[in-house]
């Protein structure tokens, strides 16, 4: 797929998006549009149901799980009891992401605050938001990032560089915050935007565009 392909699929899937009125709407994109080696896989992630919110973590803190910055306390072991929590601690624990719980709840934390104090771990910090369930947070990751980038550029000559990006990082800040208030804006319908978890579809969209047009490495 060459550049001009890219940008007509990924601009043909924004109008699509942009004319849509209800969550059949969006699932019936993904579907048609995308194989399904470019979907997510619902069995690795399947929607998450619940929410967390900033008053879950203040409860923890209360009592002895976190730190007060959201580290999990030296011996948080001695107080896990639940079989399932316990379970899941150690999958975190096995694959080395401990620390990075810390900046999804520090992303719950700060629900309400733009992004631009954020330094690193910035999906996992958006993660974070989106877990409130508040309207118009999203799920970001590369591919996300990758297919809005794509969308909102209007140097071709910046397509090339936009398709390979493969992590995000500070230099995407921008981008982010002009995707989450895109999810707001007119361009999205009222009707749709009246929906809970509506955002959730479309980063499934997104997610299906931006990994069938990034660059493949020769």
């Amino acid at each position: 797929m060459n550049n001009n392909e890219a940008k007509i699929l990924t601009d043909r899937i924004f109008k699509l998006i942009r004319n849509s009125e209800t969550i059949e709407d969006l699932i019936l994109i993904e579907k048609e549009e995308f194989e399904n080696k470019f979907r997510m896989d619902s069995d690795v992630y399947p929607k998450i149901e619940f929410d967390i919110k900033p008053s879950d973590l203040n409860e923890l803190v209360k009592k002895g799980f976190l730190e007060t910055d959201f580290n999990f306390k030296e011996k948080i072991t001695e107080k896990l009891k639940d079989p399932l929590t316990k379970l899941l601690y150690s999958l975190a624990w096995k694959n080395g992401d401990l620390k990075k719980l810390k900046h999804i709840a520090k992303g719950i934390s700060e629900f309400e605050k733009g992004i631009q104090d954020q330094e690193d771990a910035f999906v996992f910090y958006q993660f974070g938001k989106y877990l409130t369930k508040t309207e118009g947070q999203p799920i970001i990751d590369q591919h996300v990032i990758r297919a809005f980038s794509v969308y909102i550029t209007t140097d071709m000559n910046n397509l090339t560089s936009v398709r390979k990006l493969a992590t995000i990082t500070k230099n995407q800040k921008g981008e982010i915050e002009k995707y989450i208030d895109w999810l707001k804006s007119d361009e999205i319908s009222n009707s749709l935007k009246s929906i809970k978890d509506y955002s959730y579809h479309i980063d499934k969209i997104l997610f299906a565009t931006g990994k069938k047009i990034k660059t493949k490495k020769n």
